[in-house]
């Protein structure tokens, strides 16, 4: 996902507008989920001095997993808004003119992936006693 900043000095403007699709191969730390392909990044992309730049736009992800709660297979897109900075002290590299937004756009999903993956926001998760999955009704359990 590289972006030439000199191009879009050369066609005379100081931000411009983009859209990228590609598969991310990120090992994620939920266990028994992976990230689906392909991850798409859309956003803008502003020129912010001679060898730096801003950009700002959304993330699109889905990730295929077990839910914590209840073990039954998921699957849930992500949309995560974003602005990151390229070429400055604290941001990511500028090289020879170009960004390339593959590294914050990674990061970013790592940081935005949950810790629990739930099937659905009230999941009630398996009796700890017979271990029946509470979502398809009550269980055959005494445990009131």
């Amino acid at each position: 996902m590289i972006i030439d900043l000199n191009a879009i000095k050369r066609a005379g403007k100081t931000q411009t507008s983009f859209f990228f699709e590609y598969d991310a191969d990120l090992e994620l730390s939920l266990p028994n989920a992976e990230l689906l392909s392909p991850v798409k990044v859309q956003g803008e992309v502003f020129l912010t001095g001679e060898n730096s730049a801003e950009t700002e736009g959304e993330i699109t992800f889905t990730v295929s997993g077990e839910c914590t709660r209840c073990l039954a297979p998921a699957e849930k897109i992500f949309t995560v808004g974003f602005a990151e900075a390229f070429g400055t002290d604290d941001g990511y590299p500028v090289v020879n003119g170009k960004i390339d937004l593959t590294k914050a756009v990674d990061d970013i999903i790592i940081t935005n992936t949950p810790v629990a993956f739930l099937c659905r926001e009230d999941c009630k998760g398996l009796c700890p006693n017979c271990g029946a999955n509470l979502n398809d009704g009550e269980c055959k359990c005494n445990n009131k």
